[in-house]
């Protein structure tokens, strides 16, 4: 159980890393890839979805 609790700590700091990554590159001017792109538009829509609340039903 620590082992998996550590390998996702571990991922989310990977991906934090990545991220800020991403935006020195488009400080500095850098070419994005088409990759990075299309995997920065998937972490959007993943963290709009956390972030959003439920939709009330009537």
């Amino acid at each position: 159980m620590m082992l998996l609790q550590k390998y996702r700590d571990n991922k989310e700091a990977l991906k934090q890393i990545g991220r800020e990554a991403l935006a020195e590159s488009r400080r500095m001017g850098l070419k994005i890839s088409a990759k990075d792109r299309q995997n920065e538009a998937k972490d959007r829509t993943k963290h709009e979805r956390k972030e959003r609340p439920p939709a009330t039903v009537r």
